[in-house]
C-alpha cells in the first residue's frame, strides 16, 4: 500500500493521477534517467475496484482496507 494512504478515496485519487500521467507520457528518459508509468490497463482495473470500495464506504458498509487485519485476542 502507498505510505500514508489508508482510505479508498485517497487511493482512488492517486490512481486517477497516475492514469492522467500515463496518458500524458507512458515512458520517457531525461538526462539518462528513465521512468516507466504503470500500465494503463492495470490502472483502469484498480480504478474500477476502488470506485466500488468508495461507493460501499459511502453507503455505510463496514468493509474497509483497515478491516483486513487479523483479530486480536
Amino acid at each position: 500500500m502507498l505510505a500514508g494512504m489508508t482510505t479508498s478515496t485517497q487511493l482512488l485519487a492517486a490512481v486517477n493521477t497516475a492514469i492522467l500521467q500515463a496518458l500524458a507520457a507512458q515512458a520517457y528518459t531525461v538526462h539518462g534517467r528513465s521512468k516507466q508509468m504503470a500500465a494503463l490497463r492495470d490502472l483502469m482495473k484498480a480504478r474500477t475496484e476502488l470506485m466500488d470500495e468508495v461507493d460501499a464506504e459511502a453507503s455505510g458498509s463496514m468493509v474497509s482496507l483497515l478491516s483486513l487485519e487479523q483479530p486480536t485476542a
